[in-house]
């Protein structure tokens, strides 16, 4: 069954697709020579050739006004079939040129496309070409960009491209940030899109679903923590988007104001790490953690409740992977959003715990994907055309 959608949905300003621009092209066997000559005797079976875009797209920034964003389309090359689209949602970066829409990091992209799934990494908004602060950890803002790059991409296949088409199978997965993305992108398709997308599967790996419980429990325990940098990335990401809860300086001590001109997409997450203490939370005023602490009704603290993602009740199928071990984004979050959906009703939830000694955060993700990738193989569809009765 192909994929059909309203033309007029997708040519309107969300989502409209501003360019599309050729990165790489690899024919079947060059992609299979590629993935032999990195991954040895695992290499992963290429059955496609695999063509690589920059597309750049319509979408809203945080103040709900038009803007521009980027991000990546790999294809299988092969116009006799229609593929599932696959929207991968990258883990945290910070510099703007570490997007693959810039950086043309081919692994993953011809992993998945050589295996059959239209691939589609949005950079997020202030990533790879937008403007702006990337709205770190903020639910909404990852919606609006997964889902405008989604209908880009529906729009390049059916009427700016004659080397693919995808059917009407969507499956989300991200680790990390990207975990994160996912399911927040899950949950606002349900809420507000199920007229124009209809999620197969989602696969949120590692996320931190409960940032005003556990993320911020974890944060106030103030103890080292293995990238100091996420914690200012949160807090000057919320600033940007919530202007009432206040300025920078009123948190931060005056010794570390400098760090918000680092987080402008040309710092790397090391070069900040290297300018932040251990303990994360320590780069605030005492007295304003003390006031956080104690006030639940503290502005902040409301913004994170806001984000969230914990407390729904997903309709389409959802499998969690999560590292026991994970040291940065604790298991917790995954057992509470599990917990949570299987109270609220929900039928089809799954959580994969990964055992702890398969490592910490880092070392998990591969493991993770590769999970999720094992699940995905067995609900995919690859469509011959004409064959309207395939299921």
């Amino acid at each position: 069954i192909f994929c059909t959608f309203n033309s007029d949905i997708i040519r309107a300003e969300r989502g409209d697709l501003i360019s599309a621009e050729e990165m790489s092209i690899m024919i079947q066997s060059d992609a299979q020579y590629l993935l032999n000559a990195l991954f040895g005797d695992v290499a992963p079976e290429a059955e496609f050739g695999v063509g690589l875009y920059k597309l750049v797209y319509e979408t809203l920034d945080g103040n709900g006004e038009a803007t521009n964003a980027s991000g990546v389309l790999a294809f299988p090359i092969n116009p006799a079939q229609a593929f599932p689209v696959l929207s991968y949602q990258h883990g945290t970066v910070v510099e703007k040129s570490d997007a693959t829409s810039v950086n043309g990091e081919w692994i993953l992209p011809a992993i998945l496309t050589g295996a059959g799934y239209v691939y589609v990494e949005p950079d997020y908004l202030g990533l790879g070409g937008s403007e702006g602060m990337h709205p770190y950890q903020l639910k909404e803002h990852y919606g609006t960009a997964v889902v405008d790059m989604l209908r880009a991409v529906r729009y390049y296949a059916a009427f700016e491209n004659d080397q693919f088409m995808v059917n009407d199978q969507l499956f989300l997965t991200g680790y990390s940030e990207g975990g994160y993305a996912t399911m927040a992108t899950h949950q606002i398709i349900e809420r507000d899109y199920s007229n124009e997308f209809n999620i197969t599967v989602s696969f949120p790996l590692a996320g931190a679903y409960s940032m005003s419980g556990i993320m911020v429990d974890l944060m106030l325990e103030q103890q080292p923590y293995g990238q100091p940098f996420y914690f200012p990335y949160m807090l000057f990401a919320y600033l940007d988007s919530y202007p009432s809860i206040g300025m920078a300086d009123e948190y931060l001590l005056p010794e570390y104001i400098f760090l918000e001109d680092m987080f402008d997409g040309y710092h790397s997450s090391a070069e900040i790490n290297a300018a932040m203490p251990s303990i994360p939370i320590t780069i605030m005023k005492p007295e304003e953690i003390q006031i956080f602490e104690e006030d639940e009704n503290h502005p902040l603290r409301i913004t994170l409740q806001e984000n969230d993602l914990w407390d729904w009740t997903p309709q389409a199928p959802m499998y969690l992977f999560h590292g026991v071990g994970d040291e940065l984004v604790p298991y917790e979050n995954s057992q509470m959003a599990y917990d949570q959906f299987i109270v609220n009703g929900a039928k089809e939830i799954y959580l994969e715990a990964i055992p702890a000694n398969y490592g910490g955060h880092s070392d998990v993700a591969p493991w993770a994907l590769f999970g999720a990738y094992q699940v995905a193989k067995d609900i995919m569809m690859i469509n011959e055309l004409g064959d309207v009765n395939q299921d």
